[in-house]
């Protein structure tokens, strides 16, 4: 079965679902934008702060696509510790691929993986089984689903010089997270940030999707590697985790430690340009 995608065109890993996804994508969204005012805001949406990175219509809309999703898995009575292990197998499976260079497909299971992480918390607010253990399990195991995706594209880049910015945006990612833990560690709470785990998501998936198609929309100008967008999305990935990990390293310590207002100038860039 490997071989046999192997062998495909990359282009069609990409497209055949594409297309079936993107005419249930645009019906579905078409649908949400006239039911969106006769029911209420979702409530996931406001306890999370975003960036400008993502707009929160599209999470909103991403809840409201789940919903069906989350009451069959709550009915078959799914505990939300599995969904968090399948979804750290299907980024495995996402990170084997990426490091066969199979972007298209690498992009596709990310998504998949990711959108487990966001049905196991779901799943357990239904059932009422949220618990600390089950937060830091899930926090614990995001982790790792993340880092054994940029794993599979280490691999697939490793004679390349788009390796630095794999291990940049690995590093960058995991400080964003961490920064936050410690932060609330010594009793600050930090939501804000650019390019936190939904952002680096959408724009790794979506860009390693689309990045076949794209080199093959643009072969007839000039030619382009079939994984171009995958690394102009590490790129971007890379340069902003560090700055919004720079940005909660600031904010903590101004927090516990108010500096003088020519310290803070860094502090009110990013926010003005970045948050």
């Amino acid at each position: 079965m490997i071989q046999y995608l192997i062998q495909l065109d990359p282009i069609w890993i990409s497209l055949a679902p594409l297309i079936a996804v993107n005419i249930l994508f645009l019906t579905t969204l078409a649908t949400f934008r006239f039911v969106r005012n006769k029911r209420p805001r979702h409530e996931d949406v406001d306890r999370k702060e975003y960036s400008r990175f993502l707009s929160k219509f599209l999470v909103e809309y991403w809840y409201w696509l789940l919903g069906p999703v989350e009451r069959s898995l709550v009915r078959l009575g799914i505990s939300p510790d599995a969904l968090t292990l399948l979804g750290l197998v299907v980024s495995a499976i996402s990170g084997y691929f990426f490091h066969l260079g199979m972007v298209g497909a690498g992009g596709w299971l990310m998504i998949f993986g990711a959108t487990f992480d966001l049905l196991d918390g779901r799943v357990a607010r239904l059932t009422n089984r949220e618990t600390r253990s089950g937060a830091f399990f899930d926090s614990v195991i995001d982790r790792f689903a993340e880092a054994v995706v940029f794993l599979g594209l280490a691999s697939w880049y490793r004679d390349s010089w788009v390796l630095y910015f794999v291990v940049s945006a690995l590093i960058g990612s995991l400080m964003v997270s961490y920064t936050r833990a410690r932060g609330e560690g010594v009793g600050v709470k930090v939501t804000k940030g650019i390019m936190q785990r939904p952002e680096r998501i959408v724009y790794l998936g979506v860009g390693s999707i689309f990045s076949p198609i794209f080199a093959y929309l643009v072969s007839f100008i000039w030619g382009v590697p079939h994984d171009f967008l995958t690394m102009l999305a590490l790129i971007i990935i890379a340069i902003f985790t560090i700055i919004g990990a720079i940005y909660r390293i600031q904010y903590v310590l101004i927090q516990l430690d108010p500096a003088p207002q020519s310290k803070r100038l860094f502090r009110r860039f990013v926010q003005r340009w970045l948050m």
